[in-house]
């Protein structure tokens, strides 16, 4: 059966829990930057909530105080270091509400394709996939490693999608997002934009941000089915 639906799931806040993974996400860069760099940078992992690596890592760089030259320098070996640094961390991963339930719903259906398009470097999204059990639900990976920024990934994604499974617009492509970067990459994609309030920002600032369907988490129902094309619209779970 051809594909119908291609779904892409953003990682933190929207399918891991924000509160118990903001300890990590603090670590892994203040820890990498020290390694490379042998000062700590100031990380307040909410004030980057939907941003991605390259561009957070550059800013925390920058804010550092190195000249232009030294953080063009610094930055790809930030970078190659992460993922080594995250994997070797104690941390604590906690999936969303609903998550695991929603994934065996999806996974099994022959015309919808379930993935992740993440901020994320590759090695660390797949570490946290890979501990918290969920990497088998995900065909497609599209990560942060080459962007500065999340519009251009997302395009990136949507195009990558459209081609391959050959959809016949960019609507069959669905961005599931917990932040208002989120909603706003995949308006610019002209996406399907889901907006889950399961990070730091309600469902008013999710709508306000562009989403087309807002839901207060992951737990598959009725109406979440419906906005992600899985079942047929009763009523629009869009949040003003």
């Amino acid at each position: 059966m051809q594909t119908r639906r291609v779904v892409l799931f953003d990682i933190d806040g929207t399918l891991l829990s924000t509160p118990a993974t903001e300890d990590s996400e603090k670590r892994r860069y203040v820890d990498t930057i020290r390694d490379v760099v042998g000062k700590e940078p100031r990380v307040i992992p909410s004030r980057f909530a939907g941003m991605v690596d390259p561009q957070i890592c550059k800013i925390l760089l920058t804010e550092l105080g190195l000249s232009s030259y030294e953080v063009d320098r610094f930055l790809p070996q930030v970078l190659a270091r992460m993922g080594d640094v995250y994997r070797h961390m104690e941390k604590r991963i906690v999936l969303n509400s609903g998550v695991i339930e929603l994934l065996t719903t999806v996974a099994p259906l022959p015309d919808l394709v379930s993935g992740v398009l993440t901020g994320n470097l590759t090695a660390v999204a797949e570490d946290k996939l890979t501990v918290t059990g969920i990497r088998e639900y995900f065909s497609e990976l599209f990560c942060a490693n080459d962007y500065f920024d999340r519009t251009s990934l997302v395009q990136n994604a949507v195009r990558t999608s459209m081609t391959k499974h050959e959809l016949n617009t960019s609507k069959e492509v669905v961005i599931v997002g917990d932040t208002p970067l989120d909603m706003k990459a995949a308006q610019a994609s002209k996406a399907t934009s889901i907006g889950v309030a399961t990070g730091v920002y309600t469902n008013a600032q999710l709508s306000e941000a562009g989403a087309e369907f807002v839901y207060p988490s992951l737990e598959p129902t009725n109406e979440l089915l419906a906005g992600l094309g899985v079942i047929r619209h009763n009523s629009r779970a869009r949040s003003k």
